[in-house]
């Protein structure tokens, strides 16, 4: 079995799931109230979120590629409003610009709501492997290895050609698999068999849970789900799927932008902790900012550009490193001279794009 290293910059590891205070006189033991983390507004209605767990349970599709192979996947966003507001799916107007691209597969899709895809394979058999670079500076890291990986027809996105050409987010979470070779309704999953981001499965019922990824948005804490990227560099980081063909969906415009902080302050308990060093030492998530998303609009994509910023010396020296949940905020350091691109000069793209459907806002 396929053990995955769960060193990723999105995941929600070390962050505390609940607080649970004790007031007892000597000699007794009484229990205090228990205050838990809620969702604010929830984007993706199908599904069912636990934040204990830190899980977002979804309706699990079974479809098939054209040439007969199984095909299980997961549906979050969807170009079209009426089809969003019938399926609890994401409104992702902007999906529609990527309809004619050669990374978004044919599919098309019957009465009963099954889906037959034209192309696109992906294989789970991979062991994802992370190995940072040396200390203090983890990223980039030495070995980058993916846990799954698409062929070079696969992109999460679908145009259903016999339904107005709508386009669905439809990241593939298992191929060619039958149900008995799933069935991980207590957790603990194949993962050569199933998604890095799987927490539990059961075709049985129709139902998966996946790892929920924490960052930020508009100031607030944010809830999102990783399943692709285009460099297996971000692949492996995202504990999500190599797809490298879904690299025309940077110039399509149906994309938004997100931020990685490269350096920021470390130390698990540090109020300022941020970054993908600290992610990558297992400190926990690198605390992404989805740069001006506020709510569903127009222009909302899950297809997210990626850009690093890294904290100068000069800003480090000075103490100014802070942690960031404001894409406005971010920007406004980069145009300081206080975050610049690794690579020189001022924020920009990496070139690297990433499958990341919000779930929600929550309180923490």
């Amino acid at each position: 079995m396929k053990h995955s290293k769960k060193f990723s910059r999105c995941i929600c590891g070390s962050m505390m799931i609940f607080l649970l205070s004790f007031s007892a006189p000597q000699g007794s033991l009484a229990a205090g109230p228990v205050t838990y983390k809620k969702i604010t507004k929830q984007f993706l209605t199908s599904g069912k979120v636990d934040l204990v767990r830190e899980v977002v349970t979804l309706p699990l599709h079974r479809g098939r590629l054209a040439s007969g192979e199984t095909v299980w996947f997961v549906l979050t966003d969807v170009s079209d409003y009426a089809t969003s507001k019938d399926m609890g799916l994401t409104w992702a107007p902007s999906l529609a610009k990527a309809k004619d691209l050669t990374s978004t597969r044919v599919a098309e899709r019957d009465e009963s709501g099954n889906f037959t895809f034209k192309s696109g394979r992906v294989d789970f058999s991979p062991s994802q492997t992370l190995v940072g670079g040396e200390a203090p500076h983890f990223f980039p890291p030495r070995t980058a290895r993916a846990g799954s990986v698409g062929d070079v027809h696969y992109s999460p996105l679908a145009r259903v050609a016999n339904r107005k050409d709508i386009v669905f987010n439809a990241p593939v979470i298992a191929f060619n698999v039958e149900p008995a070779k799933l069935a991980f309704c207590n957790g603990s999953p194949d993962y050569s068999v199933v998604t890095d981001s799987v927490a539990s499965i059961c075709p049985d019922k129709g139902t998966v849970d996946l790892k929920l990824r924490s960052g930020f948005a508009n100031g607030k804490h944010l809830r999102y789900l990783s399943f692709d990227a285009n460099s297996e560099e971000s692949a492996t980081l995202e504990s999500s799927t190599f797809a490298p063909a879904e690299s025309d969906i940077l110039q399509s415009g149906a994309i938004e932008v997100i931020y990685t902080i490269v350096n920021g302050k470390m130390g698990e308990n540090d109020p300022n902790r941020q970054g993908l060093d600290s992610a990558i030492n297992g400190e926990g998530p690198s605390l992404d900012i989805l740069a001006h998303f506020k709510e569903i609009s127009a222009g909302y994509s899950p297809m997210w550009d990626v850009r690093l910023a890294e904290w100068t010396q000069e800003a480090i020296s000075k103490d100014q490193r802070k942690l960031i949940t404001d894409g406005d905020d971010l920007e406004a350091k980069s145009e300081a001279g206080l975050l610049v691109s690794p690579a020189g000069g001022p924020v920009k793209t990496t070139g690297n794009l990433v499958n990341c459907p919000v779930v929600g806002f929550t309180d923490e």
